[in-house]
């Protein structure tokens, strides 16, 4: 008996079907992990900058930040505005005073406001990418000579210990940071 070749089997369909649901698997488990992965690059990333924007604070005005809002808005409030620097050299006569651009300029998304356009001075939380305010001490515990700057990570908790297996945190005062 001869066999007629002008289609596929069912086996053969549900065998295709297989391969294609397994790919599919496979690349839907490495999406996850590498959008899971680009998180903590952002998260790292605005710790970062952070940490760069009290360091030029403190060297324009001599200190870090000052904490006295009790959370991250003090960082939009002090490093998103315009300042005032006093330049002055002894032997040149009086101080000069020059008006400097904002540190850090903070796109809409890096702040937990609801809508408009970012205003440092009605200053709003700076969360991360899992829109977790990020903390913000000075002085640092930590960091014993600067301010402790921290995401909270996935969780949303506190894991403040390196060492803990469950320190999902991006925190200045790490040993990968």
């Amino acid at each position: 008996m001869a066999r007629s070749s002008r289609g596929f089997t069912l086996v053969e369909m549900l065998v295709v079907i297989a391969i294609i649901v397994i790919l599919v698997a496979f690349l839907a488990v490495w999406m996850v992990g590498t959008t899971e992965k680009g998180m903590y690059v952002k998260a790292h990333a605005i710790v970062k900058m952070l940490d760069q924007g009290c360091r030029t604070y403190k060297k324009d005005f001599g200190v870090y930040p000052p904490n006295d809002k009790g959370d991250s808005r003090c960082l939009h409030f002090y490093l998103g505005r315009e300042r005032w620097i006093e330049t002055h050299k002894p032997d040149q006569g009086p101080a000069i005073r020059v008006k400097r651009p904002p540190i850090i300029e903070f796109p809409a998304d890096m702040l937990a406001q609801e809508t408009g356009v970012p205003d440092p001075n009605k200053p709003s939380p700076v969360v991360d990418p899992w829109r977790n305010p990020i903390r913000y001490l000075n002085p640092g515990r930590y960091n014993k000579t600067f301010v402790d700057l921290w995401s909270a990570g996935k969780n949303g908790t506190d894991e403040l210990n390196p060492e803990s297996p469950d320190f999902d945190d991006v925190a200045n005062w790490a040993k990968d940071f």
